[in-house]
């Protein structure tokens, strides 16, 4: 055992006195690429917002109920940086969506966000993916 620890702290004394440069060429590309980042992700990530509500948006419409044909012409999305919403404005919806007493559930909306779960988790691996990709190029 004491041999082994001998070998292995010699042999780290040895790496210690190695010193060792490395010259970055393009280090201005490099951080002038990351300065960059936060606004090309932040837009990157507000598109793929849209997509997803959007997605979300068509699939409710699909899952809504008709009869009048209100419900799904009533849905609308809004956004704003980094924040998405969509869903119907009728004043009905609610108790379409959750029920009451007299009347089953009808989740339309929570439906559509469970069935878009997919596209939405690739909407925004695209994006992060896409992000990066540029940031490297410009390095390179």
């Amino acid at each position: 055992m004491r041999m082994v620890c001998s070998t292995i702290s010699s042999a780290y004394s040895r790496l210690k006195m190695v010193n060792v440069k490395v010259k970055i060429t393009n280090l201005r590309e490099i951080k002038d690429a990351f300065n960059k980042a936060p606004k090309r992700m932040t837009k990157a990530l507000n598109e793929a917002i849209q997509k997803s509500i959007f997605t979300i948006e068509r699939q409710s419409k699909i899952n809504a109920p008709v009869r009048t044909g209100f419900l799904r012409a009533s849905h609308q999305s809004v956004f704003a940086n980094l924040r998405g919403e969509t869903g119907p404005t009728a004043s009905y919806s609610i108790f379409v969506h959750e029920g009451t007493r007299f009347m089953r559930a009808r989740p339309f909306l929570m439906e559509a966000v469970q069935s878009s779960d997919s596209q939405v988790q690739g909407f925004f691996k695209q994006a992060v993916q896409d992000t990066l990709d540029d940031i490297a190029r410009d390095v390179g």
